[in-house]
């Protein structure tokens, strides 16, 4: 009996253990077409323990640890995975998103650009494509600085996401962790963690944030429940759950368990009264539900038939009694990737995630406003906000100073409390004698806000640059003042400029020239002209007489002798009094341009100083507009 056992217990060793690559791959299949990548995994792993070379172990591997974001352990599988004689046109775009993920963007762009031999009309790879070969549009260099990040701290939960403020706290879900007493009852195989319930958790007024407490009622289920939205009394909420019934998941034909949406009461304290979303469907998913601010519009995402790409932005109205048919959000928000987690802002705009437009990788967070019936382009929010892993749920509250938003980028989702600070940015102001090139010193610059009129100043340091940190978002006018030279002026705005990269006017062609007087010289003002017989300013000379009254603005130490002159015909009485009047004319112009009048003096030539050589008789009509004009000269 005992011989026998022993016999027994060898042959099933024998089985077991002479088990090819192929009986591991197909556990491993069966656990990842459920989506229990956390299970596939080991099998896969066993699998090439047997075959180091099985392509579907290691294509199946890599994808399994992509999709539970682990891009570093992916991206090496995948770099043998596309080198393979099997490799397939989809593991180049899946390398290329790992590789994002791990800002490797040159690499990924390459293996963008590999897939779209085979899919030329892909319009994601497309963006993607772009995106990878200018990450610095999005990237930490362009670091908006409009924001600082803090890690909110959950104690005894995996992963936290998806927060919506209520009651000056946050709902949002978590996953726990699964230990060895707790066996698999609960556990998510997509992850290895729990399944997802909702929790609210708040800060005191001295920073310290609460433990997490689950929500009471009928809010968390047997599965996951996650994507809170409040209506704005904070009485009624709606959230997503895994479909289910019966204590069990609810699969379709498929064998896959949809999203719903749900409606849920707050009574006495508990969220009850649960009630399914009209439009949810066991042939395909509604979540992440968000509201407008007056309650009574829905977006969702879905992936319902009819759409563009595998998730879209969708919305619904109340009419009253209940909610209408949901209206996709058209191709200027939704792509051929995913679009998902809206919501709306302090500001109006739709806040919503995308792997579709171009970003940093994974789930960037965009921004688009609706005018009318159409959307804007939507906007990149960049860093620091978004980064290369995903980021969704962005959340800002009334005033947008404060807010919240999900991250994957410290390796599995948590939130970030979003904290707005003031941006300013980093100016470099360059100065040069017009006439040596060399760098000119010793002056004080001046940068004027023209939107508020505030005015910041520095001096000129002795390699003639003056440092300024301006506003974020405002438009300035620089110059430099002095009572020994002449200056000029230029415009310069911090408008969709980056903290972290000095803007130096010298590489963009902007610089104060500085001048030194000359008051026995006649300055020409060009192409200040007159009709025949007349002394209004015409539009093209207002054109100049701008740049005049720019000039005594940049330099208010100065004053002027204004002369104007008249071609040959006519009496020279009556020239002198028409280029008296011209003169005059131009006085006024200034002066109703806030020029102080005791700056400005002037004097008519009438047809004494005429600018052509011809005998008046025999000029032309070229030559006697070019005796109408009018000069300045600069007082002492």
């Amino acid at each position: 009996m005992k011989k026998t056992y022993s016999i027994f217990i060898l042959g099933l060793g024998f089985i077991l253990g002479g088990c090819g690559a192929s009986h591991w791959i197909k556990k491993g299949n069966q656990s990842y077409d459920a989506y229990a990548y956390a299970d596939a995994v080991p099998n896969y792993k066993k699998a090439l323990d047997k075959d180091g070379n099985n392509y579907q172990a290691k294509k199946k591997l890599a994808d399994s640890y992509r999709l539970m974001n682990k891009p570093s352990q992916a991206e090496e599988l995948y770099k043998d995975v596309v080198a393979m004689p099997e490799n397939e046109a989809i593991n180049h775009f899946h390398y290329g998103k790992v590789l994002m993920q791990r800002k490797k963007y040159t690499e990924a762009k390459k293996s963008f650009e590999e897939y779209s031999k085979a899919f030329p009309e892909d319009k994601v790879a497309k963006s993607l494509i772009e995106a990878a070969g200018n990450p610095q549009k999005f990237d930490s260099k362009m670091d908006t600085c409009a924001y600082e990040l803090k890690l909110i701290p959950v104690s005894g939960l995996v992963t936290a996401l998806g927060a919506t403020p209520l009651n000056f706290g946050y709902v949002f879900a978590g996953e726990g962790a699964i230990t060895e007493e707790a066996g698999k009852k609960g556990r998510n195989p997509y992850t290895g963690n729990a399944y997802m319930d909702m929790y609210f958790m708040k800060k005191d007024k001295a920073g310290k944030w609460s433990a997490p407490e689950l929500l009471k009622g009928g809010a968390n289920a047997e599965f996951h429940d996650a994507f809170p939205t409040f209506t704005p009394d904070g009485q009624t909420m709606y959230f997503t759950r895994t479909q289910q019934e019966g204590g069990k998941m609810k699969l379709n034909k498929e064998n896959v368990s949809n999203l719903e949406i749900l409606k849920a009461s707050f009574v006495d304290g508990e969220w009850t009264n649960i009630e399914s979303f009209v439009h949810n469907s066991p042939d395909f998913s509604n979540g992440h539900p968000a509201l407008s601010a007056d309650g009574k519009t829905m977006y969702f995402s879905s992936d319902r038939p009819g759409g563009y790409g595998a998730t879209d932005m969708y919305m619904s109205k109340w009419n009253g009694t209940s909610w209408d048919a949901p209206v996709n959000l058209g191709p200027m928000i939704n792509t051929a990737g995913r679009e998902v987690m809206p919501h709306i802002g302090f500001d109006d705009k739709l806040y919503f995630s995308s792997d579709g437009h171009a970003g940093l990788g994974g789930l960037d967070i965009f921004s688009a406003s609706q005018n009318g019936g159409s959307w804007s382009m939507p906007v990149n929010v960049k860093s620091p906000i978004n980064s290369s892993d995903d980021d969704f749920s962005f959340t800002l509250d009334a005033d947008g100073k404060i807010g919240n938003v999900t991250s994957s980028r410290s390796g599995v989702d948590m939130m970030y409390e979003v904290i707005y600070k003031e941006l300013f940015i980093p100016v470099e102001v360059c100065l040069v004698d017009k006439e040596s090139r060399k760098p000119a010193s010793g002056l004080m610059v001046y940068a004027t806000n023209k939107d508020n009129g505030q005015v910041d100043s520095t001096m000129a340091g002795s390699d003639g640059k003056a440092f300024f940190r301006l506003k974020g978002n405002f438009n300035y006018t620089i110059n430099a003042r002095s009572t020994a030279f002449l200056t000029n002026s230029f415009d310069l705005t911090t408008k969709d400029r980056s903290c972290a990269q000095v803007i130096k006017t010298c590489e963009e062609n902007k610089l104060l020239e500085v001048e030194a007087p000359d008051f026995a010289k006649e300055y020409d003002i060009k192409d200040i002209y007159y009709d025949y017989n007349k002394w209004n300013i015409r539009k093209d000379a207002a054109v100049q007489l701008d740049k005049l009254v720019t000039l005594l603005e940049n330099n208010p130490s100065f004053k002027i002798e204004l002369g104007s002159h008249t071609d040959c015909r006519g009496s020279e009485e009556y020239n002198q009094k028409l280029s008296e009047n011209r003169a005059q004319a131009v006085v006024k112009y200034c002066t109703l341009r806030d020029i102080d009048p005791k700056r400005l003096t002037y004097k008519g030539y009438g047809e004494s100083v005429p600018k052509s050589s011809c005998v008046c008789e025999t000029c032309t009509e070229e030559e006697w507009q070019k005796d109408r004009r009018t000069v300045f000269k600069l007082i002492k």
